[in-house]
């Protein structure tokens, strides 16, 4: 018998969605509530090897396919010079046996779009510009007061709302802040790229940019700066740092980009930040999951992939039953070394990149998880 038949999920993204779509398909009544009232704006998104395991359990995956680009990690982690000359990448581990696809380039806001409706599907029940304003815990159940005056009784209150969560900070207090990790990303969507030159990892003098190719001929590019504490750093400065660092490469693909920078380019600009809390990631009935609890950098192409795995397990765990200790105290054990494995990895990679240290001893560390990652979760 499940002691776990009602939940709130606070955050709409991919963990919370994930979780909302494994709760209710193992018969959980849940809410969702997100505080934007529009989607995050949002470029691409790398999802690779047992992410595939997620999304199809789900039932969303042939849909991402059908709106992605499906690759093989070995095309995920294609590595050139400035000028386009192959360099070494990552030996890859031999993929699981599921013939499933083991990499996919999506649209961020089209995989948003996919999980919603599959949410919905399944029964849950979402509301958008709500979020959460007090937990009240106790042994039979949580209630949780939102910050439009309404209030509810649940089982379970799973905080998935992100870096800054909310919920983690009315649960957990400040003992988790997030930590700047010293680099700040430029993210371009290109429409209408030619097809010039191989999509991938192009790396020059210690500048790293990265190129994949989406649908519809759209390129997503993400590279990045180093500073000591966050800067501010408005679109018209943001333009002048993609086309300088696109300057760097004589590849034809960086270069046929730089050439489509106009003054009307959006780039997005994001702080790289980092956090890990501390095992276990719950207090009595209210659970942190995704970047709420454990939040990377992107060096590892696997921030995504945990939160779809987080939101898997929960429901897996949830269905097999007992009580809501023995289903979090389970979680936990499957979720917190392998999510730990990709957030101290990527800082470390970061760091790497930083200090300008060879590409190949980035890519063994790289090896080394990625191998740990094709286990199942």
């Amino acid at each position: 018998m499940n002691s776990i038949n009602s939940a709130l999920i606070v955050g709409g993204g991919i963990a919370g969605l994930t979780a909302a779509i494994s709760l209710a398909r193992h018969g959980v009544s849940c809410d969702v509530v997100e505080l934007r009232d529009q989607p995050a704006a949002g470029a691409g998104i790398t999802l690779m090897g047992r992410a595939m395991d997620g999304l199809h359990e789900l039932g969303v995956l042939n849909r991402c396919v059908e709106e992605g680009v499906a690759r093989s990690p070995q095309e995920v982690w294609r590595y050139y010079d400035g000028a386009g000359r192959p360099l070494p990448g990552p030996p890859m581990p031999p993929g699981p046996s599921t013939g499933l696809p083991q990499g996919l380039f999506i649209y961020r806001p089209a995989f948003a779009s996919i999980l919603r409706d599959a949410a919905k599907a399944a029964g849950a029940r979402i509301r958008t510009g709500v979020g959460i304003r007090a937990v009240r815990q106790s042994e039979v159940g949580v209630t949780a007061v939102l910050t439009d005056g309404l209030q509810g009784s649940y089982d379970l209150v799973v905080g998935a709302d992100g870096v800054r969560s909310a919920t983690r900070s009315l649960v957990f207090g400040d003992a988790v802040r997030p930590t700047y990790s010293g680099t700040t990303m430029l993210r371009w969507l290109v429409e209408d790229v030619p097809d010039v030159g191989p999509d991938g990892f192009y790396q020059e003098s210690g500048t790293l940019v990265v190129l994949f190719r989406l649908l519809d001929g759209r390129m997503y590019l993400a590279t990045g700066r180093n500073y000591v504490e966050k800067p501010r750093i408005g679109q018209d400065a943001a333009r002048r740092m993609v086309t300088e660092i696109l300057s760097a490469f004589s590849a034809p693909l960086p270069a046929a980009l730089r050439q489509r920078m106009t003054d009307d380019s959006t780039i997005l600009v994001n702080d790289y930040d980092w956090l890990l809390t501390p095992d276990p990631w719950y207090r009595g009935r209210t659970l942190l999951i995704g970047d709420a609890s454990h939040a990377t950098t992107a060096h590892l192409a696997n921030g995504g992939a945990m939160a779809i795995e987080d939101g898997v397990v929960l429901g897996q765990e949830v269905a097999a039953g007992g009580g809501v200790e023995e289903v979090l105290a389970r979680f936990m054990k499957r979720r917190f070394e392998r999510t730990r494995l990709v957030v101290e990895t990527s800082v470390e990679i970061g760091t790497m990149l930083q200090r300008g240290q060879p590409i190949s001893e980035q890519n063994a560390l790289r090896a080394r998880a990625l191998k740990a990652l094709a286990a199942p979760y």
